[in-house]
């Protein structure tokens, strides 16, 4: 007869264990296992396509890597090369023009102009509305010939129109601030029918009898738009400044395409944003690390307003 040794787990780890799996916590995914199995393809999607890219960037940051070799701890020098360059402050001060010109101009007008196309007296509203929203499905690659057509120093339409009516030429696509303004009338025209259509959903949802009850108070149609509709829109807008925050800080495609010639820096480097910095950093100088970094403050950048713009909303609303 052979012995047979049993081992039995100590008193101290089969106690940890029974009180693990008598917590409330472990009971609740136990019981939603199976919930837990349905939606895990997200979890698993996102951490590899998402989750892992952005810690191997976090990491990067801090690395000196030219794309090839073995990329070289550098600490918090490319952030420290970032923040001493004076092309970098150039860039974040004309994105912080285009943010504080355009952000209003977006959100005031795109909510004047749904009001507008949302009222029942315009005639062909369904059609404008289509038209207003084309822009924004059509390819930036286009946008940014029709604008180059339309700016162009000499044989440009909209300088055509101005020396027509005795007004001198505009060097647009020449010219720091001119070229400026051209970006921010392509943005511009580029977002405001999706702008439009959130706007024209929140306007949709405001009950028409707060504009039967202002009316039989004597409220004429400005004060209907400042009293009734901007308080009932106020959480649309805050979405709406948002994400436009976010698209100005973040703006690339529009410089770029429209003054491709200078690597979207346009003249005097007045249209260089931050994003147009990081491609050239990152795919023209091949500095990876320090490109990566970049996009790490941009990121602060954008979070930071978006902060500061959900801060003031609930100020207001207190």
């Amino acid at each position: 007869m052979t012995a047979q040794s049993v081992q039995t787990p100590a008193p101290g780890a089969s106690s940890a264990i029974s009180r693990r799996r008598s917590s409330p916590l472990w009971r609740a995914l136990w019981k939603h296992r199976i919930d837990y199995l349905l939606i895990s393809p997200f979890f698993i999607i996102f951490g590899i396509f998402h989750g892992y890219p952005l810690v191997w960037s976090l990491w990067l940051s801090f690395q000196k890597w030219q794309g090839v070799g073995e990329p070289r701890w550098f600490g918090w020098g490319n952030y420290e090369r970032l923040l001493n360059s004076d092309r970098i402050w150039n860039a974040f001060g004309n994105s912080l023009i285009f943010l504080v010109v355009l952000l209003p101009i977006i959100v005031g007008l795109t909510l004047i102009l749904s009001v507008i196309l949302n009222s029942q007296f315009v005639k062909g509203r369904h059609v404008f509305r289509v038209l207003f929203f084309l822009p924004y499905i059509t390819s930036a690659v286009i946008v940014a010939i029709v604008f180059q057509l339309l700016l162009q120093d000499n044989f440009g339409w909209i300088n055509g129109i101005l020396e027509a009516i005795g007004l001198p030429r505009v060097g647009w696509l020449t010219q720091a601030w001119p070229a400026r303004i051209a970006v921010m009338m392509m943005v511009f025209w580029s977002v405001a029918g999706y702008n439009i259509l959130i706007m024209l959903g929140g306007l949709q949802g405001i009950p028409l009898e707060l504009y039967d009850a202002a009316s039989v108070d004597g409220a004429n149609t400005l004060q209907k738009f400042l009293f009734v509709t901007v308080p009932m829109m106020r959480g649309v807008i805050l979405f709406v400044g948002i994400t436009s925050t976010i698209g100005l800080l973040n703006l690339f495609a529009q410089p770029w395409l429209l003054f491709s010639s200078t690597q979207g820096l346009g003249p005097d480097q007045s249209v260089a944003t931050l994003n147009t910095i990081q491609y050239s950093t990152a795919f023209q100088s091949s500095r990876y690390g320090e490109a990566t970094a970049l996009g790490f403050i941009i990121a602060v950048l954008v979070i930071t307003a978006s902060a500061i713009q959900l801060w003031v909303t609930r100020k207001a609303d207190q």
